[in-house]
């Protein structure tokens, strides 16, 4: 007989996105076996290649910003996944299950109801709530689990504003490796060049950095701005475009680059002066923190997760949507680059490591592990 897992992690997507990277960072730091329960895909394929035991679930659209098809769809769905969830944890008896993010909270909430022995339930946290409606139900779902972790103070405040969760909801800030993202040098000053990194999309605001670099440009006018990214979907493609015709106009013309995604970040980092953030609604910021990881000044929206992160000795915030502040605060980090730099190394390393993150989640699951 196999050894009972130290926890079952299940997750609703095959993609290895930026939440599944935290996902993999994680269970890394977990004592024992531990399994996941996840489409096959991407993220299967690097679990079963970092030494994870994977369940396969049927692939299924689990859609909570949902059209009107959609919210009829979805809960027979979400049945049929909580039914997997369930007979992969009467199979497992792992010590405890973690449902990472909301849809994968909604299925295992439901699949493990009533089950005995009882299987603990963590829920990890690393998204807004999407509407009202969305939020109600997880929420509700959120009250039954037995620990919350959250990726963020933001999070974890729009998830529980009243508080009602009080001493199950923990916040776990996600970490990077340190020896991957570190400083290669002090911030180049010239030219000085702002970092945008990031999926072009909408709510990222990537027009916004646009319109603070140029901007920026009165007291800086050697500035660059480098927009690192791919679009996503159609809507990403139109706003590309659209970046590609402001970034053409004589204030900008010729200080931008649209490069697309890029394979190195650390190396992207290293050629930037500081990063620029724009995004108002952002839960944490990956970005951001590879960013102090690597020793680079953060200008960012004094708003969500970022809020959290820079601090007045690794970076200057403004308040969202702002462009005349925006710009201000960008030229503030570009003078100030050297200085901002060696704080932000020096937080990433106290606060922002893998082993750091490891250990907290671990607790977490430790403190409800049967």
């Amino acid at each position: 007989m196999s050894a009972q897992p130290q926890a079952l992690l299940v997750n609703y997507a095959a993609l290895l996105g930026g939440a599944e990277r935290i996902l993999l960072d994680h269970a890394a730091a977990l004592d024992g076996p531990v399994a996941l329960a996840c489409p096959e895909g991407p993220l299967a394929d690097a679990a079963r290649a970092a030494g994870l035991t994977v369940h396969p679930l049927v692939q299924r659209r689990l859609e909570l910003r949902a059209s009107a098809r959609d919210r009829i769809a979805t809960p027979l769905r979400m049945g049929a996944q909580a039914r997997e969830v369930r007979r992969i944890a009467a199979a497992l008896r792992p010590r405890c299950v973690v449902a990472w993010g909301m849809r994968a909270l909604l299925s295992c909430s439901a699949g493990l109801r009533g089950m005995r022995p009882h299987r603990p339930l963590l829920f990890h946290h690393h998204d807004l709530l999407p509407s009202p409606l969305v939020g109600r139900a997880v929420r509700a779902a959120a009250r039954r689990a037995d620990a919350v972790v959250a990726l963020s103070d933001a999070i974890a405040a729009d998830l529980d504003p009243a508080g009602r969760l009080a001493g199950r909801l923990t916040v776990v800030h996600a970490g990077v490796d340190l020896d991957r993202f570190a400083p290669t040098g002090p911030p180049p000053a010239a030219p000085p060049t702002a970092l945008v990194l990031g999926a072009i999309v909408g709510w990222k605001r990537p027009g916004l950095a646009l319109e603070i670099a140029a901007a920026a440009r009165a007291e800086l006018p050697d500035l660059r701005l480098r927009l690192a990214g791919a679009p996503l979907g159609a809507a990403g493609s139109a706003l590309l475009a659209d970046l590609r015709r402001r970034a053409g106009a004589p204030d900008l013309a010729g200080r931008v680059e649209l490069p697309g995604a890029v394979d190195d970040i650390p190396a992207a980092l290293a050629e930037a002066t500081c990063l620029l953030h724009c995004a108002d609604a952002e839960p944490y910021g990956m970005a951001v923190v590879e960013a102090l990881a690597c020793g680079r000044p953060v200008v960012a929206p004094a708003a969500g997760g970022p809020r959290e992160l820079v601090a007045r000795d690794r970076g200057v915030l403004y308040p969202p949507g702002d462009v005349a502040a925006g710009a201000g605060a960008l030229v503030r980090a570009v003078a100030a680059a050297p200085q901002l730099g060696r704080g932000a190394r020096a937080f990433a390393e106290s606060a922002l490591g893998l082993e750091v993150a490891g250990a907290r989640f671990r607790m977490a699951i430790e403190a409800v592990a049967r």
